[in-house]
C-alpha cells in the first residue's frame, strides 16, 4: 500500500507542474501530504495501539453525531448554520445550499451534501460495529441507538443517492462479519450485489437516455453525470500519463467532474488513476483475507466493517469526488486496513461480549448463514 500512496502523491502533485510550474507542484504536494499521507500514517501507525481502536472510533462517532445534530436545521431553513455562524468571525464564507423535494440538502460543516453523505457513510458503519461489541465493565458507545438514529436521519437529509447506495452496499458487506458461516454469507452477499445491482444499473442507464428531467431533479443530475462520462473520457485519454492538472479543457460547460475516478484520470492521468485503483484493490484484498483468518468475533466484524466502508466508498465515488473531511477519513481507513492486529485466541477476548448492534438483517439470510 505504501508504494501506491507514494505513486498517488507524486501523480497528483506533478500534474500541477504542467499548468502552474514548480510553485503549483509544491503547493499540490503540500496539500496532498497533509490530506492523504498524514491521515494514512495516522491510521496505519496509531489506531491499532493498545486501547486506541475502540476509543478512536467512539470519539469519531460522537463528534460526527454532534456535528450532525447541529446541522439538521439546514434541511428545513435552507441555509447552512455553520456558515452563518462562522461568517461573523471570518467574513467571506460561502456555501450554497442545494434544494431537492422542497427541502435543503444538508451539507453541515463539510464541503457539500455529497461530502457530508460520505463522512456519514463511513461513520455509520463504524457505529454499527462499535454497538456490536460491549465490554462487561462499560459500554464503548453510550446512548448508541440515539446516536445511530441521528446519523441515519442526517444522511437521509443530505438527499445524496451515491452515499445512500454506498451505505447499503457497505452494510451488506459488514454483515458478513456477524455471520456464523462467513464464507456462505459472503457468497450470498456478493452474489446478490452482482445479480441484482448490475441489471438495475443497466435499466437505470436506459431510462436516463429517454427521460425528461426537471431542473434540479435527481434525473437531471444523473443525466449530467452520464453526459460527463461521454465528454471527459476522450479528454482523459488525451491527457496521457500525467493528465491535464486542474486546467483541463471544459466540455459543454461541465466544470464539475462528479466522479472521483474520472476526475483523477483527467487531472493526474493514467498514473494517478492506476494508483487510486491499486489503493482500493489492496485494501479490499487485505481486509478480505484478514476477515477470513480472524478467529474472534470482534476482529472479524471489524475487518468486514472496514471492507464494507472501502467497497461502499468505491461505489459512492462513481458519482462524486473526494474532498475536505471525507478525503482525510478515507485515507485513515486505508491506513488502518494495513495494520489490523488479529487476536490469537479462537474465542472472544476476556471481558468482551457480543450483542445485537441493531443492524437489520433479512431473516432468511440470518438463518442460512
Amino acid at each position: 500500500m505504501d508504494c501506491w500512496i507514494a505513486m498517488f502523491v507524486i501523480a497528483v502533485s506533478w500534474c500541477e507542474h504542467l499548468p502552474y510550474g514548480n510553485t503549483g507542484a509544491l503547493l499540490a504536494l503540500e496539500g496532498t501530504i497533509l490530506g492523504c499521507v498524514v491521515p494514512y500514517m495516522l491510521g496505519k501507525l496509531l489506531l491499532e495501539r493498545p486501547g486506541m481502536r475502540e476509543e478512536s472510533v467512539r470519539r469519531l462517532i460522537i463528534l460526527v453525531a454532534v456535528a450532525s445534530v447541529l446541522a439538521m436545521p439546514e434541511f428545513f431553513l435552507k441555509w447552512n448554520p455553520y456558515i452563518h455562524f462562522w461568517s461573523h468571525f471570518f467574513p467571506g464564507q460561502f456555501q450554497f445550499t442545494q434544494y431537492r423535494r422542497g427541502f435543503g440538502r444538508l451539507g453541515g460543516p463539510y464541503n457539500g451534501a455529497e461530502q457530508a453523505g460520505m463522512v456519514l457513510l463511513m461513520t455509520l458503519i463504524l457505529a454499527f460495529w462499535l454497538r456490536g461489541v460491549r465490554r462487561r465493565e462499560r459500554r464503548p458507545l453510550k446512548y448508541g441507538m440515539f446516536i445511530v438514529v441521528s446519523l441515519l436521519v442526517t444522511i437521509l437529509m443530505t438527499q445524496s443517492r451515491g452515499p445512500w447506495i454506498g451505505l447499503i452496499v457497505g452494510l451488506f458487506v459488514a454483515s458478513i462479519g456477524r455471520a456464523r458461516r462467513p464464507i456462505r454469507r459472503a457468497v450470498l452477499v456478493f452474489g446478490l450485489l452482482l445479480f441484482v445491482g448490475v441489471p438495475l444499473h443497466s435499466q437505470y442507464m436506459d431510462y436516463l437516455r429517454t427521460a425528461k428531467a426537471e431542473v434540479g431533479s435527481e434525473t437531471q443530475t444523473a443525466q449530467y453525470r452520464q453526459l460527463m462520462l461521454d465528454n471527459y473520457v476522450p479528454v482523459a485519454k488525451l491527457g496521457g500519463a500525467w493528465g491535464w492538472g486542474n486546467m483541463f479543457p471544459v466540455i459543454q460547460g461541465q466544470t464539475s467532474i462528479d466522479n472521483e475516478f474520472l476526475l483523477i484520470w483527467v487531472t493526474a492521468g493514467y498514473v494517478g488513476l492506476t494508483a487510486l485503483i491499486l489503493i482500493f484493490v489492496e485494501a479490499i484484498i487485505s481486509l478480505g483475507l484478514l476477515g477470513m483468518k480472524a478467529r474472534s468475533y470482534q476482529d472479524r466484524y471489524l475487518t468486514f466493517s472496514l471492507l464494507g466502508i472501502v467497497i461502499g466508498m468505491a461505489v459512492c465515488l462513481y458519482t462524486v469526488w473526494l474532498s475536505a473531511q471525507d478525503y482525510q477519513l478515507f485515507f485513515i481507513i486505508a491506513g488502518w486496513s494495513q495494520s489490523i492486529r488479529l487476536a490469537k485466541a479462537a474465542d472472544l477476548q476476556p471481558g468482551v461480549e457480543t450483542v445485537n448492534d441493531g443492524l437489520p438483517q433479512a431473516v432468511g439470510l440470518q438463518v442460512y448463514t
